[in-house]
């Protein structure tokens, strides 16, 4: 399969729709969107920077639509990008890694939603890939890891899936209120774009996935364990789903969050069995309510002194509970000397706080009751190898799988993107084990143990746990 390499012009026309987008949601007519492109409105262009640029690179500037941003400052192409760097600024001596000469061209400068030091879209002259950078200190670990340079239009359509995934969207100029807001008290203004923690379509995307796991567990079920009278074992006894709001209130799940959304959002279904992966079950409402981690509500250990409302349920939320315990790879503020305690192994989704925005509700971690990567095939999402002496020293943590490595863990689009996968991507995984036959099933689901997940570290297994990011 070829390599994917820059399309001058696809990128162009990927940032001109997202120009447009922008441009409208601000609450501007159509009729007056700039026409220039970013050629033309920094014109004249010294001949000494455009000989610095490769032919590819000005070829889309001069596809580029631009606008002089000096007189809309407060506008933004982009809920992380402030615009296409002006032509003072793509080779700034001042903020470039000295080491750097032109071989970096800073695109398109930040939007700093998450921090100060962010530094934006950086695309590289001799490679000619782009990536998102969050710190000009990460340039000196690009040369040590799998730093993920990509192609610009690849960043550009991701950008473009989020707007139309409803995962960013614009407001206009009737919610001008809203403006710096961010949609939390300690967000950064990008007028006129914001984000969301989750969107419907994650919600369908994990009903689908989920859904379609239980089938592929159903459909092989063994003949005795389709009724109910074939049932012994009243530990056995079937699931109803969707879990009463009751059991979601007494669970802390919040009414907005995603997890309640996607529980809510599940088909009415009696379920006969138990596991749906290896060692991981479904919860019945008891354990479901029994969360390890609900007393140390985010919320509660800080409260906000200047609230009356009820506390948040600020908690890492476990979803489908595995057999065994580990240690918690989540410190503080849950445990707030830093020293962790274990809990159940299983299937969480990631804690989210209401005042970023930016963080994605649908973020899951599998945690297991023991460490892998000891044999040398256990690999992250990105294809780095597990470290099992790297535990919260910024590598792998060698009790979970379908993570990516901190450093190059950035999906390239996003500053500081999270080191979980998305859960629809976990049960999909799930489903195509089930179906591909490399899980079996018997009365009560998946069989195997929990033990199973050791086959991520095997020569003829790993390529089955690796979700690509």
């Amino acid at each position: 399969m070829p390599k994917a390499v820059f399309d001058p012009q696809l990128s162009a026309q990927l940032h001109n729709q997202i120009f447009e987008y922008a441009w409208i949601g601000a609450g501007r007519d159509i009729a007056s969107l700039p026409s220039k492109t970013w050629w033309e409105e920094e014109s004249p262009i010294p001949f000494d920077l455009a000989s610095r640029l490769k032919p590819s690179l000005i070829r889309f500037l001069r596809s580029a639509r631009a606008t002089n941003w000096d007189t809309v400052s407060d506008f933004h192409l982009f809920y992380y990008l402030m615009a296409i760097h002006g032509k003072h600024g793509i080779f700034n001596p001042d903020t470039f890694p000295a080491s750097g000469g032109d071989r970096y061209v800073w695109l398109y400068p930040s939007t700093k939603t998450k921090s100060d030091e962010e530094v934006g879209i950086l695309f590289d002259q001799e490679t000619e890939l782009a990536s998102f950078v969050p710190d000009w200190e990460d340039l000196i670990w690009s040369a040590r890891v799998q730093w993920p340079w990509l192609p610009l239009q690849h960043i550009l359509q991701a950008y473009l899936d989020m707007i139309n995934e409803g995962k960013i969207t614009t407001y206009s100029d009737r919610r001008k209120e809203l403006r710096g807001a961010n949609g939390g008290k300690f967000g950064r203004g990008v007028f006129p774009w914001e984000i969301h923690q989750h969107t419907p379509m994650d919600v369908k995307r994990a009903v689908s996935a989920f859904t379609r796991l239980l089938d592929a567990i159903e459909l092989r079920l063994p003949p005795s364990s389709t009724h109910d009278h074939g049932r012994q074992d009243p530990d056995l006894e079937g699931i109803a789903l969707p879990y009463s709001e009751s059991v979601m209130e007494a669970s802390f799940i919040e009414v907005d969050s995603f997890a309640r959304c996607f529980l809510s959002a599940l088909p009415n279904r009696q379920l006969n069995f138990r596991y749906i992966a290896p060692g991981i079950r479904l919860q019945d409402p008891a354990e479901l309510i029994n969360q390890p981690l609900a007393d140390r509500r985010f919320n509660q250990l800080i409260p906000d002194l200047f609230s009356t409302a009820q506390p948040e349920a600020l908690f890492p939320l476990l979803l489908f509970r595995g057999d065994g315990e580990n240690k918690s790879p989540w410190t503080r503020p849950w445990f707030p000397d830093g020293n962790a305690e274990n809990i159940p192994s299983g299937l969480y989704l990631e804690p989210t706080d209401k005042d970023f925005n930016w963080e994605s509700g649908n973020q899951s971690r599998l945690l297991l009751p023991f460490s892998i990567g000891s044999n040398g095939f256990a690999r992250s999402s990105n294809g780095v190898p597990f470290n099992p002496g790297a535990r919260f020293l910024g590598g792998n943590e060698p009790d979970q799988l379908y993570q990516t490595d901190l450093f190059s863990g950035y999906s390239g689009y996003l500053p500081w993107d999270s080191r979980s996968s998305y859960l629809h991507r976990v049960l999909e995984n799930w489903a195509e084990r089930v179906e591909m036959g490399d899980w079996l099933v018997g009365e009560d689901g998946v069989v195997g143990g929990i033990e199973k997940f050791n086959e991520a570290d095997t020569k003829e297994h790993w390529r089955d746990y690796v979700i690509p990011w």
